[in-house]
């Protein structure tokens, strides 16, 4: 009976990250895009965790306005619920200042609107979002 043999398994792209550049670090074929692996699904870039980098001027801006009055950065995005929510938010920080004024009740005002600048700067703009970057969709 003739012995069989088992095919070599695929190397993983963690096992062996140094393969050539000619070979693919997925299924180690030859590569004859340096770019993507005609084989498998492989791109270059592929396993990187990169964050998405978007630029959005609106961001800086809904920041900047939301330090004047919380809410109204949000309102500027598009989130017009959280807006009306977050600008009767100095209300309960007035309320918790003056029962808490003896404890640094009065450091809820700072706290709240640096909070409330940054989510702003942070949440997804509905009115203009911003493109997604270029090399987000690799070219096959």
């Amino acid at each position: 009976m003739p012995a069989t043999l088992d095919p070599a398994p695929a190397p993983s792209a963690s096992a062996s990250p140094n393969l050539p550049a000619a070979q693919c670090p997925l299924c180690g074929a030859t590569l004859h895009n340096p770019a993507a692996c005609d084989r498998c699904d492989w791109v270059r870039g592929y396993g990187r965790v990169t964050l998405a980098t978007r630029y959005n001027p609106r961001d800086a801006f809904a920041a900047v306005v939301s330090l004047f009055w919380p809410g109204i950065g949000h309102f500027y995005k598009g989130h017009t619920r959280l807006a009306i929510i977050l600008a009767l938010g100095p209300i309960l920080c007035l309320i918790w200042g003056i029962a808490f004024l003896m404890f640094l009740g009065p450091l809820i005002f700072p706290a709240y609107w640096l909070a409330v600048a940054a989510h702003a700067y942070f949440e997804k703009d509905l009115k203009h979002p911003s493109a997604p970057p270029a090399d987000m969709h690799p070219a096959h």
